[in-house]
């Protein structure tokens, strides 16, 4: 009797915790999707004000950060982050895949995890030679008031690994899309 409460307890414990989880969201088909009208959020941090610190100051990311995105999921403003992340196996210690990487969902004015998963990295996001995210958005030309950054995406074109940067005219909502190497 006292075995199959402990067991019962575990599970219990088990499915609390699984269920208690969030989970991260599958991202909208095409960058912009689902905006209410506009591509500025109230009150929010710029990507020129927060990739070159947040590798080191934030849960949302595993390291090098190789992607975000601009979206509005569930009424709420959010950023999508990819970064490198480390894989440890089950002694804790570190195995070399780097596949391996990290996807967060955070909210844009806090910078709070709202959600994240592990996630595997395109070849173009597994190679970071080059330009780094906070260097490649200042190249974007971001500023305020505009144009905001709304997504940056790590892509192979012809063989080599850049970034697809779309910025958002905050005034008219019109987007452009560059590449920087």
């Amino acid at each position: 009797m006292k075995r199959r409460l402990c067991v019962g307890s575990v599970i219990l414990a088990a499915t609390l915790t699984v269920a208690g989880c969030s989970t991260v969201p599958d991202p909208p088909a095409t960058v912009g999707e689902n905006y209410p009208g506009t591509c500025m959020p109230a009150e929010f941090s710029w990507p020129t004000d927060f990739l070159d610190a947040l590798p080191g100051e934030s849960a949302a990311v595993g390291g090098t950060i190789v992607g975000l995105r601009l979206e509005y999921v569930d009424s709420a403003w959010v950023w999508r982050l990819r970064s490198v992340d480390t894989k440890q196996d089950g002694f804790g210690e570190r195995v070399d895949d780097p596949s391996y990487g990290k996807e967060s969902i955070v909210d844009v004015r806090t910078m709070q995890v709202v959600a994240s998963h592990e996630a595997e990295l395109t070849e173009a996001e597994q190679r970071m030679l080059g330009t780094s995210a906070f260097a490649a958005a200042q190249l974007s030309g971001e500023q305020w008031p505009s144009p905001l950054i709304i997504e940056m995406a790590r892509v192979m074109e012809d063989g080599t690994p850049t970034w697809r940067i779309t910025t958002c005219d905050t005034a008219t909502n019109e987007h452009s899309v560059m590449t920087v190497d």
